[in-house]
């Protein structure tokens, strides 16, 4: 169960990744529940539509097949109202042995909190972390809204996460705060890709090649301002620099399409929207050096893709960062404070890379396949699996 299939973002990135790897295996089978993310949610009775609230079912139809169905919410222009379980909901999930939520923050897995079969939750990080500087680029009256709901969101995260059989983490901050919200059932197991995809360029590193940042482009919160002004900075320093690709879902914000412009940029840095997944490993290795800006993240899917793809990384430091780059090795962390040096940071990182980067991404590559491949990876989920169901198992044999 997931929020967002259809959109991009690391949720659904991760829950394809897994379907795919848990049906390869030929010991499972598979189906998707897509839960409501949006106010404008089609399926979902509205409380700014009268004619949605006598709705006899929230399973939507004509968006589901093929494994997948979509399910909306009660009230769902309220956020803390998509979590909150829907008796349909909790009959349908009733059928299966096993119920795997992969979702940004714990919130979601309150959505089966009534449901009978074991419940191991994926997770990425926790909402107080992931708002702020989502939050801080809204008016002041959304920017106030957004608080009171993160805050009622995480009173319905601590209550979810004590609610689970096992909690499936993607780096040691979140371990620890997952324990401490009081779930001793807490394993880390990033996610994985699939290394024979996202494979280096038989012609080798490029150092030539353009600079590339993967991203959901509109999102504040993946700080692709920094890597503009970045970007400015190297430009400055008159030495030859190649250009500079923005790629991922969606469409860069108003502001920093306006700090492109007004640096006179425009002819340097290309902004590529939706990019589709086959594109994506040649994107890759025509890189040379992959960009990550981000103010907060819980892994960073598209770093562990760029370092498959035999690239050195700049990346902020963020929790999920620390656990793919490894500073100094396979390319450079950047310190999130002070704020102002940021900039300068990365493009020094990156000036450096540009010089000498191909032993730092063939050390990348081999860390990427050590770490994420899809063996390595999905061995973690599929332990727990059989660790739950036998131990539920057994205590029912036992009664």
């Amino acid at each position: 169960m997931c929020q967002g299939f259809r959109t991009g973002g690391g949720v659904p990135t991760v829950t394809r990744w897994l379907r795919d790897g848990l049906k390869s295996t030929g010991d499972y089978s598979v189906d998707i529940f897509d839960l409501a993310t949006s106010r404008g949610d089609r399926a979902s009775r509205r409380v700014a539509r009268p004619r949605t609230w006598f709705r006899r079912s929230l399973r939507d139809s004509a968006h589901s097949g093929l494994g997948i169905q979509h399910w909306g919410a009660n009230a769902v222009e309220l956020e803390p109202m998509r979590y909150r379980p829907r008796a349909e909901l909790t009959r349908a999930l009733n059928q299966y042995d096993l119920i795997q939520v992969v979702a940004g923050g714990p919130a979601l897995a309150a959505a089966v909190a009534s449901a009978v079969p074991p419940v191991v939750l994926q997770v990425a990080t926790v909402v107080r972390w992931e708002r702020p500087a989502i939050l801080a680029a809204r008016s002041r009256l959304r920017r106030w809204w957004g608080h009171t709901a993160t805050a009622l969101t995480s009173r319905i995260e601590r209550s979810a996460v004590r609610s689970v059989d096992a909690v499936l983490v993607e780096n040691d901050l979140m371990l620890a705060q997952i324990r401490a919200m009081g779930q001793a059932r807490v394993l880390k197991a990033p996610p994985g890709i699939n290394t024979e995809h996202f494979t280096p360029a038989e012609t080798g590193w490029k150092g030539d090649g353009p600079l590339l940042s993967v991203s959901r482009l509109g999102e504040s919160r993946k700080g692709l301002d920094r890597a503009i002004l970045a970007y400015n900075q190297l430009a400055c320093t008159g030495r030859p620099i190649p250009d500079l690709i923005l790629a991922g879902k969606g469409s860069l914000s108003a502001s920093d399409s306006g700090l492109i412009r007004s640096l006179g940029l425009e002819s340097r840095i290309s902004v590529r929207s939706d990019v589709n997944v086959a594109d994506l490993p040649a994107l890759y290795q025509g890189a040379s050096v992959f960009i990550q800006t981000s103010h907060e993240e819980g892994l960073g899917l598209s770093t562990v893709e760029a370092m498959a793809s035999g690239l050195p990384v700049v990346a902020t430091e963020t929790a999920g960062s620390r656990e793919t780059v490894v500073h100094g090795v396979t390319g450079w962390l950047v310190p999130q404070d002070p704020r102002e040096r940021i900039p300068i940071e990365l493009a020094s990182r990156v000036g450096q890379l540009l010089e000498s980067g191909e032993s730092m991404g063939k050390r990348a590559r081999s860390r990427a396949v050590e770490r994420f491949s899809h063996e390595a990876a999905l061995r973690h989920f599929t332990d727990t699996y059989e660790d739950i169901l036998g131990t539920r198992s057994s205590h029912a044999a036992e009664s």
